[in-house]
């Protein structure tokens, strides 16, 4: 019995970090780039979705590179150049889940900041992609 309460405490211990891990990040982003012919570039941005469902995504590009966004089929999504917002009613990234947006730049240096939402409210910390 003695044996089985520091192996108990350890598995707590882990399921404490793992938790608090989730909770941190709402949502993982992974990014890809391609060149066009025209010296642009569509940065592909995959969407994860780690605890809550998310309804919305909001990118802030401070060198205002942004030429023009696409969304996945169910989404809406819009810029300024400097600002992106994406949100839908009915087709959000669940818990677990992934979807694919396109961004298209002027520069491959993006530093964009993130923030993801839920049907009413921000999800989370926004995050930094580089």
């Amino acid at each position: 019995m003695a044996k089985l309460k520091p192996c108990v405490l350890f598995i707590m211990a882990i399921a404490l970090v793992a938790a608090t891990s989730l909770s941190a990040a709402p949502a993982t982003i992974a990014r890809s780039t391609t060149e066009l012919e025209n010296g642009t570039y569509l940065i592909r941005l995959d969407v994860a979705a780690t605890g809550t469902s998310i309804y919305g995504l909001k990118l802030i590009d401070p060198s205002a590179s942004i030429v023009d966004v696409y969304a996945p089929k169910g989404w809406v999504a819009v810029t300024d150049g400097e600002d992106y917002a994406a949100r839908t009613g009915d087709r959000p990234i669940k818990s677990g889940g992934k979807l694919q947006f396109l961004v298209h730049s002027k520069t491959k240096d993006i530093q964009y900041t993130w923030t993801v939402y839920d049907p009413l409210k921000q999800i989370g910390s926004p995050g930094t992609l580089k």
